[in-house]
């Protein structure tokens, strides 16, 4: 394969996984996702049940999104028949109100939490296709990759 040939696939690959990701913060792998929630309010769970109660500025800088949208998120949560999610004031400063979850979200965040161990299983299972010299190459690549993305930061 020419240099020329492997550029269009790197181009493509980026490509499908826009297409993947499109509405969505992350991609999972490995399972046939059958959630009534969407993978960005699987992470918001995810996260309260590994930092306990946020308020909307902290789930919204842990994701890299805007407050607002964390409040929509949030509020489909709690509105759910089983709610998710339910707001409690801070135990410090009762003027501000931090997310928790309920024993349904709780459930749910473990799901996601799962997904997450699966997608990483079928990482493994392609790197595992490679040799030790492959997968260094991959990796070089990877990096050069985000590098180019992120500008070097």
């Amino acid at each position: 394969m020419t240099v020329k040939e492997n550029a269009a696939q790197v181009d493509d690959f980026f490509n499908q996984i826009l297409l993947l990701a499109e509405n969505q913060r992350e991609i999972l792998l490995g399972f046939e996702h059958k959630q009534t929630i969407t993978l960005t309010q699987g992470h918001l769970l995810m996260i309260l049940a590994q930092k306990g109660p946020q308020t909307n500025g902290e789930l919204a800088q842990a994701l890299a999104v805007s407050p607002a949208a964390v409040t929509k998120a949030m509020k489909i949560l709690q509105n759910e028949q089983n709610a998710m999610v339910t707001l409690m004031p801070d135990p410090e400063d009762g003027r501000i109100n931090r997310w928790a979850l309920t024993d349904t979200g709780r459930a749910k965040a473990t799901e996601h939490a799962d997904e997450h161990q699966t997608t990483q299983s079928e990482y493994i299972a392609v790197l595992n296709q490679f040799t030790d010299d492959e997968q260094a190459i991959v990796s070089r690549f990877i990096t050069a990759m985000t590098d180019k993305l992120t500008g070097g930061q």
